[in-house]
Order: C-alpha cells, then sequence, then structure tokens
C-alpha cells in the first residue's frame, strides 16, 4: 500500500493535546525568575508533548512506517521522571539526599526501558488495528512496566510530602495525641488504629497552602491513575477503543490543565493575571473544539455506517433477484455456508473489483487470525491463570470456531488490502460484502484536516488576540492605575488616570483620582498655612524651645519610671525552681528599651515564674513544681503595672504554699483552683483596665502527671520524639480579670520522661514578615512555632534565633520551657538566669563606648574594650563585625582572622567580610587558608575585579601557575586598565 497521509478519528484529539503541551510550555518557558521545579515542570511537558505527538503521527500515517510511532509515545516515561524531580523540589525539597539518589535511578531505568523498546522492536512484524485505525508492534510489556513504577514513586512522594507540610487537628489528631497518655500496649493500638485515617485526613483537609497545593498535584495522579484503568478497561474489552479514545483525551486535558494551574496558583515564582487569563482559555477551548471534533467524526462514521447498510439492502435484492447490479462502492462479494467460526470457511468469490482470489483471502486471513489470536489468549491469560501458552492458543482457538459473527454490523478483513465488510443471511448462505477501508478512511480525513486547521487556527488567535484584546480593556487601564499610584508614591499629585469605560477598572481608577484630588487639595491647604505660619516662626521659637525642654524634663522622669518599674519587676520574675526531676528554664524579651543615667534596661508586660510544691500530708506527701508563663496586656507601663500584680500576687501566693518546706493538705486540683480564683479576684477588681493571660502548671516530680489551667494565652506546646504539637485545640477560658462564659475546670496531661513542655507568650506568633507597598504583613499561622520548636529541638535560645530569623518580633517575648526527666538535662544556674539581664545591659554598653572611641579616632582603646566584650560573649554577631572590621584596619592580622572567622562561621553570606578574612590570612601566611576564603568571594561577586586579582596573585605564590592565568584573564575582561594586572601579568611572564 503506498505511504499516505489519512487522518483518523482520534488525530484531532491528540493534536489538540500536543498544542495544549506546547502553549503550556511556553507560559512556563517565559516565566521571570524560573526555579528549578519550572524547569523540571518544562521537561514532563516535553515529555507527554513528545507522546502526544508521536500518536498524532500514528493516526495520521496510513503506511507500516506509522508503527514506530511508538519510539516517541514510550518517551512519557522521561515525562514522568521529570513529574518526580518535580515532586521532590516542589516547593521545596524535604529529602535531599533521597532525591540524589532516586531521580538519576529512574533516569537511567527510563533510559534503559526506551533503548530496551527500540533495540526489540527494530525488525519485529508491524500490525494494523483496525480499532484504534494505526499501525503499531506487538511488544511493550516492558517499557509499561517501568512507566508504572516510575509513576507509583511519584504518587509516594506526593503522598508523604502532602502528609509532611499539612496540619491537621481533627478527631483522629486527638486520639492520636490523647494516646500519648495512656499505658504502652494502648498507646501502640491506638496510634496504629488511627494511623491510616490520620494520613488520610491530612492528605484531604491540610491546612497549610504548601500542602493545598501538593494535594493539587496529587489529584492530577489521580486522574492518571484512572486514565491507566481506563486503558485496562479497554484491552480487557470492556471498552470500545473509541470510548476508551475520548474519555483519555478528556481526562489528559484535566490533568494539563489543573497542573498548569496549581503550579501558576502556588509557584514562588511571579506570575502575571495575562498567562492566567490565556492558560485558562486556551485549556477552555482546545478542550470544547477536540469533543466537537470528535462528535463529529463519530457523527461521520455513523453515517458512512448507514450508507454503506443501504448498500447493503441493494445488494441484498441483487441475489435475490439473481442479478449483479451491484452500487459502485462494493467492492467484493463472499459466500459461505451459515455457522459459528470467525476464520477458515470455504468462500465463493462472487464478485469483486481488485481481483479478489482464494491465494489473497487464504494470506490474508492467516495475517488477521494471527492478530487477533494474540490479542484473545492476552485477554484468555486472566481469565485463565496458570494455563501453558499451548493451552491458552487451544482456548482461544476453540472459542474462535465457536464464535458467530454478528450480522449488518462492521467487520474487518485483510486480502491484499484492508476492507471493511457487513454480512447477511439468506436462506443457508452467509454473504459478506466487502468495501474499501482506504475510502473510509479518506472521507474521515477529509473532515479531520478542516478540524486540525480549525484547531489549530481557533488556538493561534486566541494566543494572538487575547492580549491584544485585553492588553486595551484590562491590562492598559492597570497600568495606568499602577503608574499613577507610583507616582503619587513619588510625591506627584498631578495625576489624572484616564477613564475610558465605566468598569470595574474605570470605577477605581475614577475613586484613584477622586482621592488624589482631595489630597492634593489638603497639601495646599497646608501651604496656605504654612506661608502664614513662616510670619509667626520667630515669635513661637522661644515658646517651642520651652516646651522642648519641658518634654525633655518628662522624658527623663518617664525614663526614671521606667528603670524604677524594672527594678521593681526583676526579683518577681524568678527561677526557683530545685526539683532535680523537673528542669525549668525561662526567658524573657520585653519590646520596651529605655536609657537611664547610661542604664539601659527593657519593660513590658511578660512574666514567668517557676517553683516547687509538697501536697499531701506531712507523712504522705508528693512533690511538685510549679510553672507559670504569663502575658500582662497593654503596652509599656501598662503591660508591665500587669505583670508586677502578677508577679506579687503569684510569689505571695508560693510564699504561703512552700515557706519553710510546707507541706499542704490539698490535691493539685484544689491547689490550682484557689490560685485561679485568688488571681482572678484581684484583677477583678480594676474593673477591665487591667488584666492577663497565663498559663499555670503543676508537675508531678515523679510521675509527671501535669495539672494546668490556660487563661486565653497561647496554646502550650508539648515536643516529643522531634515533634511539636498543641496541648489544646480550643479556648476553654477568658483572660484573668474578664468574666468568662466557660466553666473553669482543671486539665490535665501526661508527661513520658524526655518530654519538654514549652509556655510561650504572644509574642512568638506576632512577627512582622515584610512590609509591601507601606503594608506590613503579619504572621497569621500559629502553626510557625511548631516548625520553629522542632528546628531548634527543644533549645529555649535557638527557638529565640530561629524565631528572630522569620520576621521582627512585635511584641513582648517570653518562652518557658519545662523538660520532665530529661536524659543530660542542662545545668541552669541560677545567677547565670539573674545576671542574664545585667550582662546584656554591660554588652551594650561596652559595644556602644567602643564604637564611640573609634569614631574619635582612639581605634586601640576601642580594640581593648570591645575585646572585654568579646571575652564576655563571643557569639554577638554585632559585636564580632564592628571588632573585625577595626581589628583589620588597624593591622592587627591575627585578631581579625580570629573574629572574623567566628563571624563568618554563622553568617556566610557577607562577601566583603570573606575579602578582609582572606586578605588577613595572606598577611600573616596562612595562604592556602586566604585562598579558600578568597574562593568563597568569587562564588558571591564573581566580578570583582579586585578579588579577581588577589586570586591570581595568590594563585602565582601557591605555584597554581595555570589558575593565576585565568584569573589574571578573566580580571582583564572586565578592567584592561587595572594596573595591578600589568603587575600580574609582568610577575608571570617572568616566571614562564
Amino acid at each position: 500500500m503506498d505511504a499516505s497521509i489519512l487522518f483518523s478519528h482520534h488525530a484531532s484529539g491528540v493534536f489538540s493535546l500536543f498544542l495544549l503541551t506546547v502553549v503550556l510550555s511556553g507560559f512556563l518557558i517565559f516565566k521571570k525568575g524560573k526555579t528549578l521545579p519550572t524547569y523540571y515542570l518544562l521537561i514532563m511537558y516535553a515529555g507527554y508533548g513528545t507522546m502526544f505527538f508521536g500518536y498524532f503521527l500514528s493516526y495520521s500515517i496510513f503506511n507500516p512506517l506509522g508503527a514506530y510511532h511508538r519510539y516517541l509515545t514510550v518517551f512519557v516515561i522521561f515525562a514522568i521522571v521529570a513529574f518526580i524531580g518535580f515532586s521532590y523540589h516542589f516547593p521545596r525539597n524535604i529529602y535531599p539526599k533521597e532525591s540524589k539518589v532516586v531521580i538519576p535511578l529512574t533516569l537511567v531505568i527510563a533510559l534503559v526501558a526506551w533503548i530496551h523498546f527500540i533495540i526489540n522492536t527494530a525488525g519485529k512484524e508491524k500490525i494494523y488495528l483496525f480499532s484504534a485505525h494505526h499501525y503499531s508492534f506487538d511488544f511493550g510489556k516492558e517499557a509499561s512496566f517501568a512507566i508504572l513504577l516510575c509513576f507509583v514513586l511519584s504518587t509516594i512522594i506526593l503522598i508523604r510530602k502532602t502528609i509532611y507540610f499539612s496540619r491537621y487537628s481533627g478527631i483522629f489528631q486527638k486520639w492520636n495525641t490523647s494516646a500519648d497518655s495512656q499505658a504502652l500496649p494502648v498507646r501502640v493500638l491506638i496510634k496504629a488504629l488511627v494511623f491510616l485515617p490520620l494520613n488520610i485526613m491530612r492528605i484531604v483537609l491540610p491546612s497549610r497552602k504548601e500542602g493545598i497545593a501538593l494535594r493539587a498535584f496529587l489529584v492530577t495522579v489521580l486522574i492518571n491513575i484512572l486514565n491507566a484503568y481506563n486503558n485496562v478497561l479497554n484491552k480487557s474489552g470492556v471498552l470500545s477503543y473509541d470510548t476508551y479514545a475520548i474519555v483519555y483525551f478528556i481526562l489528559s486535558v484535566s490533568t494539563m490543565f489543573l497542573i498548569q494551574s496549581a503550579y501558576l496558583n502556588h509557584s514562588p515564582e511571579p506570575t502575571s493575571f495575562m498567562g492566567k487569563i490565556l492558560s485558562s482559555a486556551v485549556v477552555t477551548v482546545v478542550l470544547a473544539l477536540g469533543a466537537i471534533s470528535y462528535i463529529t467524526l463519530f457523527s461521520i462514521d455513523k453515517s458512512i455506517e448507514k450508507e454503506n447498510l443501504v448498500e447493503i439492502n441493494s445488494v441484498k435484492t441483487e441475489i435475490r433477484n439473481g442479478d449483479t447490479n451491484f452500487p459502485p462502492n462494493v467492492r467484493y462479494i463472499l459466500s459461505r455456508p451459515v455457522g459459528p467460526g470467525i476464520f477458515d470457511h470455504k468462500y465463493e468469490i462472487l464478485f469483486s473489483k481488485d481481483g479478489l482470489n482464494q491465494t489473497t483471502l487464504k494470506e490474508g486471513e492467516k495475517y488477521y487470525k494471527n492478530q487477533q489470536l494474540k490479542e484473545a489468549i492476552e485477554k484468555n491469560k486472566k481469565l485463565h491463570k496458570g494455563k501453558s501458552e499451548s493451552e491458552l492458543e487451544s482456548i482461544t482457538l476453540k472459542q474462535m470456531k465457536e464464535t458467530d459473527l454478528p450480522l449488518s454490523s462492521r467487520l474487518f478483513r485483510v486480502a491484499g488490502d484492508f476492507y471493511i465488510h457487513y454480512d447477511f443471511v439468506i436462506g443457508q448462505t452467509r454473504y459478506e460484502v466487502g468495501f474499501a477501508y482506504v475510502e473510509f478512511r479518506q472521507v474521515i480525513h477529509d473532515v479531520a484536516r478542516w478540524l486540525i486547521l480549525i484547531i489549530l487556527g481557533t488556538t493561534i488567535f486566541i494566543l494572538i488576540a487575547f492580549p491584544i484584546l485585553l492588553r486595551v480593556s484590562l491590562i492598559h487601564p492597570l497600568n495606568n492605575l499602577l503608574s499613577g499610584v507610583e507616582k503619587v508614591n513619588h510625591g506627584d499629585l498631578n495625576v489624572n488616570v484616564p477613564v475610558k469605560t465605566m468598569d470595574e477598572i474605570g470605577f477605581l481608577s475614577l475613586s484613584f483620582n477622586s482621592m488624589v484630588d482631595s489630597i492634593r487639595g489638603a497639601r495646599e491647604q497646608l501651604q496656605e498655612h504654612a506661608d502664614h505660619l513662616e510670619e509667626k516662626v520667630e515669635e513661637r521659637t522661644k515658646e517651642v524651645q520651652e516646651k522642648m525642654e519641658e518634654v525633655q524634663r518628662l522624658k527623663i522622669q518617664q525614663d526614671g519610671d521606667y528603670f524604677l518599674t524594672s527594678l521593681l519587676a526583676k526579683p518577681l520574675f524568678y527561677n526557683a525552681n530545685k526539683s532535680s526531676k523537673v528542669n525549668t528554664n525561662f526567658l524573657i524579651r520585653q519590646k520596651k528599651y529605655f536609657e537611664f543615667r547610661n542604664k539601659q534596661g527593657e519593660l513590658g508586660g511578660d512574666i514567668c515564674l517557676t517553683g516547687n510544691l509538697r501536697l499531701g500530708t506531712p507523712d504522705n506527701y508528693k512533690k511538685y513544681t510549679m510553672a507559670m508563663n504569663g502575658d500582662a496586656m497593654g503596652k509599656s507601663m501598662q503591660g508591665a503595672g500587669g505583670s508586677l500584680v502578677m508577679g506579687v500576687v503569684m510569689n505571695s501566693i508560693m510564699a504561703r504554699s512552700a515557706a519553710n518546706k510546707r507541706v499542704l493538705s490539698k490535691t493539685p486540683e484544689e491547689w490550682l483552683t484557689e490560685t485561679y480564683m485568688e488571681i482572678h479576684s484581684v484583677f477583678k477588681s480594676f474593673d477591665g483596665t487591667m488584666v492577663i493571660s497565663a498559663t499555670v502548671a503543676l508537675i508531678d516530680d515523679e510521675t509527671g502527671e501535669m495539672f494546668y489551667w490556660n487563661a486565653e494565652h497561647p496554646f502550650s506546646v508539648l515536643y516529643r520524639d522531634g515533634k511539636a504539637s498543641f496541648i489544646e485545640d480550643t479556648l476553654e477560658l477568658r483572660k484573668l480579670g474578664l468574666d468568662s462564659e466557660f466553666e473553669f475546670k482543671v486539665k490535665k496531661f501526661q508527661l513520658h520522661p524526655g518530654d519538654l513542655i514549652i509556655l510561650a507568650s504572644d509574642g512568638r506568633d506576632d512577627l512582622l514578615l515584610s512590609v509591601h507597598n507601606e503594608k506590613r504583613i503579619i504572621n497569621e499561622d500559629e502553626n510557625v512555632f511548631l516548625d520553629v520548636v522542632e528546628k531548634s529541638h527543644g533549645d529555649i535560645k535557638s527557638m529565640e534565633k530561629n524565631i528572630r530569623s522569620i520576621g521582627e518580633v512585635i511584641d513582648d517575648l517570653s518562652i518557658l520551657r519545662i523538660g520532665f526527666q530529661e536524659v543530660n538535662a542542662p545545668s541552669i544556674e541560677q545567677r547565670e538566669e539573674n545576671n542574664e539581664f545585667a550582662d546584656k545591659v554591660v554588652l551594650q554598653s561596652l559595644y556602644k563606648e567602643g564604637k564611640e572611641l573609634y569614631r574619635n579616632g582612639e581605634a586601640q582603646k576601642a580594640i581593648s574594650i570591645l575585646l572585654d566584650a568579646y571575652a564576655t560573649d563571643n557569639n554577638n554577631q554585632k559585636l564580632n563585625k564592628l571588632l573585625g572590621l577595626i581589628s583589620f584596619k588597624e593591622k592587627d592580622y591575627p585578631l581579625a582572622v580570629k573574629v572574623l572567622s567566628k563571624y563568618l562561621t554563622q553568617d556566610p553570606d557577607t562577601a566583603e567580610l570573606w575579602y578582609y578574612l582572606s586578605i588577613a590570612e595572606k598577611r600573616i601566611g596562612n595562604l592556602a587558608q586566604s585562598l579558600e576564603a578568597a574562593m568563597m568571594v568569587n562564588q558571591m561577586q564573581p566580578m570583582n575585579v579586585q578579588n579577581l586579582v588577589h586570586l591570581s596573585d595568590l594563585n602565582r605564590l601557591l605555584g597554581n601557575k595555570e589558575e593565576a592565568i585565568g584569573f589574571t584573564k578573566s580580571a582583564e575582561e572586565i578592567d584592561p586598565d587595572n594596573k595591578n594586572i600589568r603587575k600580574l601579568k609582568k610577575l608571570l611572564e617572568m616566571e614562564s
């Protein structure tokens, strides 16, 4: 058969899919600031696009060469490998070591599977599948298995990451948490029972944005599973190929759209409104046109079949009348006796236009029989498991002999050429009327060609016309409005945004113009007042000076009040715990800093307090550790007043309860209840002007049973086995001093050896993340603190550091750490706790004094002062940076090396300090260490000529001539007139 291009029913559908991958890839290619996940997504689209293009060729080339389309369709395995890479790296890679093994390994598997497929099909027989209307090879199980393996891997990765990034707090999480207080066998049983439903709920109902994004990609995986199941139904004969192809088209378009929309909506990279509109429009139109093309082509297919059946009736009439005036489209007529069986009949050729004979009939039937036999054997393998190949062949041949072909239905025959035939029965004779298969394909091709052109043209039209239309009606108005906003931000109030149409953007532009007019009018009024006020400036200068002096006096008085209050508060915030089983320590960072008579201090409403109690009878009592963390409402003095009241009341209660090793005849619940009532009554007397949130806990030193109440304080955190979680999940008590709609009750929680309880104030969550267009973005995710606790491994100082690395703390911050029966528990001396604040003040004072001395030209004195501070705390980065720079500039290179090395171990991203360290190392003869530091500078600033010259000289001194020449050339390309470069070239030439 001559090679030709004939589009089949499915050509338009897969062409739509190919076109869709090209368009979606285009959006990602032109995306700014692409990250690694974006490149993986591009590779995935390229793999799927190659597969769809291969299918398009198979449905278009009516020639045995079309079988080689399989070389392209198997390329989908590389797309799935890319999706594995994407799954690992989006939104960030939490399995870096694993991904470095799995991604290359799956790539090798993909290459081996693809090459194995090509080698094994190079000389293999090409078969024509009438149900799919294309040529193919009877081979590919190994490649399918490799594809399935990669697909399963991507699914597992996505499920794991979705669970990891999700925060579920429903009933299963509560059961899981409550199991921690149970005995070991019960705990194991409950956790085993809730493990599966808990993780399913984390996948179904993720609360964090990363989990929601990953769930969206997991949905695309489930759609692919449906596509795989769709293929199984087709192979088993439940679905016809036509139905399979339509379902495959719909599911594939849905997958592409979901992947693109999920990534655009959750990508950390900047996206454009135009890109989202165009991608949505293209997907919608392609889906609609693809569906229309399928409907159109199948309608034409049915019309052709109806026309053929009409001609069949005409043939039947002619045979009954004994005439041979058959319709012109009839290519042959065969007859045989009525009876079952698909093949191996003795046919009589009644009519033939193509020279059909018994030889071509037998050869064609043998070819078609072998093909049908292989397909039927594959289906019987599932029905007759355990049978040998010969037994399966015998069963299948028997089925073929017993099968009676349907009448008046489209059947296919190979006899030198491809034919469509329909059968009918007259008496005891079965007649077969054949039509040319190529003519059937030609009719489909004529329509499919136009449909493909329409799909292509419509897509191009959308990509060209939509941006033009949107640019006029949407993009330009938005840009004009944005330009106006930028001008106003720079102080230009002579702005008038043009309003072309009164749609939503027009209304917004009009409102903006009105706002600018109001501001401009207000400014003119202010200017007018200023012009008149200038005449009175001299008269009022004296008055202003007097007021300023008064303000200064008040400021000094206020700072004195602050200082006095801080002195009063300090002894009240006391870590009095002496328990050997329960370890407690805390830090308090009040927001308000002040200076009074060269003494610095801080003031705020946070309070921490610990101590010990004995409850029971003198002969039989238990030891308990008390811990309290509170946060009084109000700023500065108001908050400090509340914390003072709380400190006085709590210290008074503890003094009454525990003085002289007293044993109270009370239960923990009774003591906590009385404590709450007493504190609440004190704050209630202030009539709402002074309230405080607090958590007060009693921990049994021996058993770890914790009794506590939480009065609208941030949820308590349990850190166990490297995981942090909230103990509470709902508000159960209002702040102390406010009426509460909740009934007071003491809560219980069982601690295990090694457990940590973290109590902290609002400062842990009130973080300023960024400022965008003068709008402050404040953290609203309380789960961030859980990540901080886990990352800090329960270390209190690391918690503070990690909190401050997330954003600026905008409230008082206090953290109280309670450890039960810890192994190698940290020894926290009371003296260190009491002197922590004083040490901080001294350190700040020394830093300020050293900086002032250096500014006044007394560098050596400054170094001496700063060295004293460095001896006190060598982890203060601000201090280390100043001492390192001064010692370098004063050519004290050994000290500079020591201090700068210490600084850069904690903050390695400062190229300037790496350069100073490199110079200092060189000056004291440490050339190898100097080279390492200079290479760090080169990584961060590859265009730094000064460092390139330095690198060249270092390599020259170390004998690395080729490297020295290379760095010299790089520096010369950037700054050819540099004198140092010319000197280096001469030195290198002298040595050559």
